[in-house]
This record gives C-alpha cells, sequence and structure tokens, in this order.
C-alpha cells in the first residue's frame, strides 16, 4: 500500500509540474483575447493621435484583436500617462508617450515616475518641430517676431500642446536668452494650440508639424524650425541653430504599458508593432506629416526616456517652470 500511495503522489506531482509547464504560461500564450486600448493622452486630429491610431490599427491585425483609442488629452500629455499607470499590468492597457509625459514630473505634482512605473514597449518616431504665425502677420522672419517681442513686452501671446512641452521649454528658454517677455498660452494639444492661431486668440504658434496644411494652403507662415534639423520640406525655413540662438528640441513618440506587463506580453506588443512600423500605409501616414521613423526596442526606449530626464529635468529647474 505504501509503494502504492508513493506512486499515486509521484503521478499527482507529476501531473502538477505537466500542468504549469504547459499552461502556466497560458495568459502569454493565448493574448491577446479581447480587444485592447491604447489611451493617447493627446487630442483627437494631432500627429500622436493619427500616427498612434495609423500603427495600432495596422499592430491590430497582426495581434488579431482591435485596438480602441481612447482620447485623454491635457497636461502635456501626462493625463493620459497617468491612466497607463493606474491600469491592470495585463496587456490590455497601453498608451502613447511623448516628451511631455517625460517632462510633467519636474513641472507639476504626477503619480508617477517615468523611469520606474511602466513597461516601455516601443518607440516609432520623431517629430519636427516649427514656429508659425498667421500668413497676414506682420512678421516675416522669427528675427523680426524676436525683435517685435523684445521691444514690446508681454505683447505676444504663444501657444504650445501644454506647460512643460518641448515647445513651451524651448519658447521660455529662447526668452531667457534673449531678454523677451511673451505670454504662454497652453493648449490641450498642438491641434487646439493652431486652432487658436487661426482664431485669432494668439500671435503665434510653437508646435509640431500639424500646422503643415495650414502652411501649404498659405493661411499660416513658418518662420523657423525649433528641431535640431531643417525639414526637406521646407529646406529654406532656418533652425534656430540656423540663427545663431543655440537652441534645439530632440522629441520622441512611443507605446508603453504599466509597470508589471509580463514579458511574454510586452514581446508580443513590440513584436506586432515593429511589424506594423513596415507596412507601407503606417510609412506613408508618417511622412505626410514629415516625421521620421525612430525605431527603439523596450532597452533602448528605457534608455532615450532616461537621457531626456538627464538633459531637460536640468533645463526645467534651472528656467523656473513649475505648475502649482
Amino acid at each position: 500500500m505504501k509503494n502504492g500511495s508513493w506512486g499515486v503522489r509521484m503521478l499527482f506531482t507529476l501531473f502538477v509540474v505537466l500542468f504549469f509547464l504547459v499552461f502556466g504560461n497560458s495568459a502569454g500564450a493565448q493574448y491577446p483575447t479581447k480587444p485592447i486600448t491604447l489611451i493617447i493622452g493627446h487630442s483627437a486630429g494631432g500627429l500622436g493621435d493619427l500616427t498612434g491610431r495609423s500603427l495600432a490599427d495596422r499592430a491590430s491585425k497582426i495581434l488579431g484583436q482591435p485596438i480602441v483609442v481612447l482620447n485623454k488629452p491635457g497636461a502635456g500629455g501626462s493625463i493620459g500617462v497617468s491612466l497607463v499607470k493606474s491600469a491592470k499590468p495585463d496587456g490590455y492597457t497601453i498608451g502613447n508617450l511623448t516628451t511631455g509625459g517625460i517632462f510633467a514630473q519636474y513641472i507639476r505634482k504626477v503619480p508617477y515616475d517615468i523611469n520606474k512605473d511602466f513597461t516601455p514597449i516601443i518607440r516609432y518616431g520623431d517629430f519636427y518641430f516649427g514656429v508659425v504665425v498667421r500668413a497676414d502677420a506682420p512678421w516675416k522672419t522669427f528675427k523680426e517676431l524676436v525683435d517685435y517681442a523684445k521691444a514690446n513686452p508681454g505683447k505676444i501671446k504663444y501657444s504650445t500642446s501644454g506647460p512643460g512641452t518641448v515647445h513651451h521649454l524651448a519658447m521660455e528658454k529662447l526668452a531667457m536668452q534673449e531678454g523677451i517677455k511673451w505670454v504662454h498660452i497652453p493648449a490641450p494639444g498642438c491641434h487646439p494650440g493652431v486652432t487658436a492661431l487661426l482664431g485669432g486668440h494668439v500671435e503665434v504658434s510653437a508646435c509640431d508639424t500639424v500646422w503643415k496644411p495650414h502652411v501649404d494652403a498659405g493661411r499660416l507662415r513658418l518662420i523657423a524650425i525649433h528641431s535640431p534639423n531643417r525639414m526637406p520640406k521646407y529646406p529654406d525655413v532656418p533652425t534656430w541653430l540656423d540663427l545663431g540662438y543655440k537652441i534645439s528640441i530632440n522629441s520622441l513618440i512611443a507605446f508603453l504599458g504599466p509597470k508589471g506587463i509580463p514579458p511574454e506580453i510586452q514581446e508580443k506588443l513590440h513584436g506586432a508593432f515593429k511589424i506594423a512600423m513596415e507596412n507601407p500605409e503606417f510609412k506613408k501616414t508618417m511622412e505626410s506629416f514629415d516625421m521620421p521613423l525612430a525605431y527603439r526596442n523596450p532597452e533602448g526606449l528605457a534608455k532615450d526616456i532616461q537621457d531626456f530626464c538627464d538633459e531637460w529635468g536640468k533645463v526645467i529647474v534651472q528656467l523656473g517652470i513649475k505648475e502649482e
């Protein structure tokens, strides 16, 4: 009987081991079994929204489940990032990340540490940034705008996609260097910021290339690029570096999830988005907005985020930008 009991126990133990070997990773093996929510911390119609939707649409076909976009704009993207942080780490809620979501923790109280509270998935692109005015504005060049702003403190109002975004930091750093006093009018995204310019509520907008259709249609005038390099589409428009201001702004756009997503699910998401990046229609979407592709795997994205913190965290403190 003892031998019989031992044999039963051994068979039971083997069954348990085999069960966990076969089914213990079943969540990762079967994922996804339902729609995935993608939280985009920017307004509908902006570049973060349009490119994120385009990439998600291609990736959903690879994953075999819909990716449903939920726009939660505001606070430079940090509202959306906060919602991602508090989500269940099962791979069914992810979000987009731009530099505004990275810088937010230096500017306002946010419920996350961008370097510790997330699972990086993929970086897929960069932005070009530019300064635009209305076509009927008196300033034909950026230098003319700067000269006017110096001579008329407080009269220039400019829009960006929110406090602490790269555009806001760039404009305030330049103001500090040049002795300018102008008024920041934050918007919940670049698209509404440009709309404010078109409507005459501000004189200037510093933002990503959501202004491009209006520049091409002659409604707006592009007077400077505040990215490191000139745009191929507008080769005659100088960068701030060309103009001698010694300021340039890098960027990123990426996807991440809450901390604790299982590695096998993280890799499934990364793999699907990486394949989707090669889709000709997605590439066409990026090209239409003059946004260069910039691939980083999860480890590379984590390093990029840390590098942005190291470089710009000090600048934010130096500028004294703080939102209570």
